[in-house]
């Protein structure tokens, strides 16, 4: 479990997370820049038993994102791929489309990162992200990732090849640095009034 400001944490993904998980995962907005195939029900339980099946082994993987006291669900952030012989991750995430603009995404991948960082090992955490997906690069750029270059027609989405830039932070980098030298601050989550 990791803390997050606002009253937020990673958590491990678990079979009461379905119904919430195939909720935004069949919203086409949240997967409309993704590289996610059609959203079923057995997809999301797979992303949670590969999820669970991971952390088992000793591999970093997603968590869940909850929020509040009901620790429901709202996004998923972590690694998808990890080489623990190259100690390097692949960071993904996603959030339900009424979370966004809140923060609670930068503060979870800050937690990801430091987590990977700090105790999980890695020197090196890269992400992938559709040449159209502006706000996920942006997310990536706020945090010192570096953009290294564009993967040509580098996944097939919903019947189509797209190209992918490639960000990565590494751990040596002044960013990282930064991260690890502090918490993360409170003001990155901004909840809307009324809510935890």
């Amino acid at each position: 479990m990791l803390p997050l400001p606002g009253g937020a944490r990673l958590r491990p993904l678990a079979p009461e997370d379905r119904g919430a998980l195939l909720g935004w995962l069949s919203d086409p907005e949240v997967t409309a820049r993704t590289s996610y195939p059609e959203v079923t029900p057995a997809l999301v339980d797979a992303i949670i038993a590969r999820a669970a099946a991971r952390w088992a082994a000793g591999e970093p993987a997603k968590w869940g994102l909850g929020l509040g006291d009901s620790d429901a669900l709202i996004g998923t952030c972590g690694f998808s791929e990890a080489s623990a012989t190259h100690r390097w991750a692949e960071l993904t995430f996603d959030l339900a489309r009424p979370r966004w603009g809140q923060g609670w995404m930068g503060a979870a991948v800050r937690a990801a990162l430091r987590w990977g960082f700090a105790e999980g090992g890695l020197e090196r955490v890269h992400a992938h992200v559709r040449v159209d997906n502006a706000p996920s690069r942006r997310l990536l750029e706020r945090l010192g990732f570096r953009w290294e270059g564009r993967l040509r027609s580098l996944r097939w989405c919903r019947g189509a090849p797209w190209d992918f830039d490639l960000y990565a932070l590494l751990r040596d980098d002044p960013s990282a640095h930064a991260l690890l030298a502090g918490p993360a601050p409170a003001a990155a989550v901004r909840p809307p009034s009324g809510e935890p």
